[in-house]
């Protein structure tokens, strides 16, 4: 357990230094909301100062922030907190949890089979290519999805742990680990309770008494989940309308170009559970049952599967790391097979079992690691990844300016969604277009000192170029989005 843990710390470290800068899309949305969370902590703001005046009315250009549920911020905005600012700091919440999974996954395999398969399915947890990009911050929602499986699969390790001991405690942390859930990603962390009333609809347990141990969790539950609901619609009423009327929208249509076929989600398998996991599913399915300490257990993994990719798949919105939430489950599916499978082939001879077993785990780190797929991703190699030099230049465009701008300035004309980026550098309000004639003359009466990026002074509106305080930026920011 020792180096299970010891590898898995180092695993999920090296996937957090692998970026020297914010990822694309929402990796810096979500570090821009974190940084100012460290302000005031209960009012989530992209544009902390909307100096100009300007449509506010989308997601990548919100004032006030309710894209995403608020725990995995928190989370982000205390490791600034402890560790200062920076791309790293930002990543270490996920280093944590990584290894705090690990054991978990370790937990819960052995809690229904045995100690290798606990000790197989951690491993393909923390050695998993999709986790570990999730983790880096690269893979979206990176933060937000990594902080989702976190809370569902402690919601769900806690089940386990009732379901053998009936233990009050359980029940307690099956309902705090499902609110958190909620907190990070809304509806779906009820997860746990779809394959516990499943079981209970089995068992034709339908009265009040004999479920109030379900009740109690999920009141638990509501206590976590529902004050920060009910505080966004008391105090922003309007932004969060909105907002939840675009989680809904999420079903009903594809948001953002994020369209895909209905086998979308299990296309994926292979590229989630690698090549091995996606051949031999369907199998450990079949033979998982008779592997369980308790057969009932098999209906609860089965019947959540089954909701999610299901559920999912009907949504018309479709991104990679949907289904990503059962990775406890479907691995110590895996496991439990791949465990099978070895046992058939052992021998007479335990230092030749020792060598068979080690040798399989050796060949199912380096499939599950995919160590190109990293290099082409997070290096300079071959050039698969070209924005990674864009990032790393815009970066050091934003560091050197910040000592020389006044603390009133205002950064125009920051190209594509870059703005984000510049935000989180300089400590400005930023935007990626050229001020209007209305604009400029409020920034004026307000003291406001204009700064804008890549821009020849003949070229701009005259209300521009006889003004000799602006300063021009001459440095080009790369990049299209």
């Amino acid at each position: 357990m020792l180096f299970l843990l010891f590898g898995a710390a180092c695993l999920f470290t090296f996937a957090a230094t692998l970026d020297p800068f914010l990822n694309l899309w929402d990796e810096r949305f979500h570090a821009l909301v974190a940084k100012n969370f460290l302000q005031h902590p209960f009012v989530p703001t992209l544009y902390d100062n909307p100096v100009v005046n300007t449509n506010y009315d989308h997601w990548d250009r919100y004032h006030i922030w309710f894209h995403k549920q608020p725990l995995f911020l928190w989370q982000i905005a205390m490791s600034f907190k402890l560790f200062g600012i920076s791309e790293y700091t930002l990543r270490i919440p996920n280093v944590i949890m990584g290894v705090v999974l690990t054991l978990i996954v370790y937990r819960s395999g052995e809690r229904l089979v045995n100690l290798r398969v606990g000790l197989m399915a951690a491993i393909l947890f923390c050695t998993s290519h999709r986790i570990l990009e999730l983790a880096s911050g690269r893979s979206g929602l990176d933060h937000n999805d990594f902080a989702f499986l976190f809370y569902i699969s402690l919601s769900i390790w806690a089940y386990i742990e009732y379901h053998f001991s009936r233990e009050r405690k359980w029940l307690i942390a099956i309902g705090l680990f499902s609110g958190c859930a909620i907190l990070c990603k809304w509806l779906v962390g009820l997860l746990v309770y779809f394959g516990w009333g499943v079981l209970r609809l089995f068992s034709k347990q339908f009265s009040i008494l004999k479920n109030k141990d379900l009740l109690l969790s999920l009141s638990i539950t509501l206590l976590v989940a529902l004050p920060w609901q009910i505080y966004e619609f008391v105090c922003y009423p309007v932004e969060a309308a909105k907002e939840y009327s675009f989680y809904a929208e999420h079903f009903s249509k594809p948001l953002d170009g994020h369209s895909g076929p209905w086998y979308y989600h299990l296309s994926l398998i292979p590229d989630i559970y690698n090549f091995l996991g996606a051949l031999f599913l369907i199998p450990a399915l079949i033979f998982f049952r008779n592997r369980f300490k308790d057969k009932s257990i098999f209906w609860y993994f089965f019947s959540n599967i089954m909701v999610v990719y299901v559920f999912f798949s009907f949504a018309q919105t479709r991104m990679p790391a949907f289904t990503i939430i059962l990775f406890l489950m479907i691995s110590i599916i895996l496991a439990s097979f791949y465990e099978l499978a070895l046992s058939k082939i052992e021998t007479q001879k335990p230092l030749l079992n020792k060598l068979i077993f080690s040798l399989f785990i050796v060949i199912l780190v380096f499939v599950n690691l995919k160590i190109e797929a990293f290099q082409a991703k997070h290096t300079s190699w071959k050039s698969v990844y070209p924005d990674r030099e864009i990032l790393i230049n815009n970066r050091q465009i934003f560091q050197d300016l910040t000592p020389s701008l006044d603390e009133n300035s205002v950064l125009f004309n920051v190209k594509g969604r870059h703005y984000i980026e510049c935000m989180f550098y300089t400590n400005k309000p930023c935007y990626n277009f050229i001020p209007s004639q209305d604009q400029y003359d409020d920034l004026k009466r307000n003291n406001n000192k204009i700064v804008l990026f890549n821009s020849e002074r003949e070229a701009l509106p005259n209300y521009l170029q006889d003004d000799a305080s602006i300063h021009i930026v001459r440095e080009a920011i790369k990049g299209y989005d």
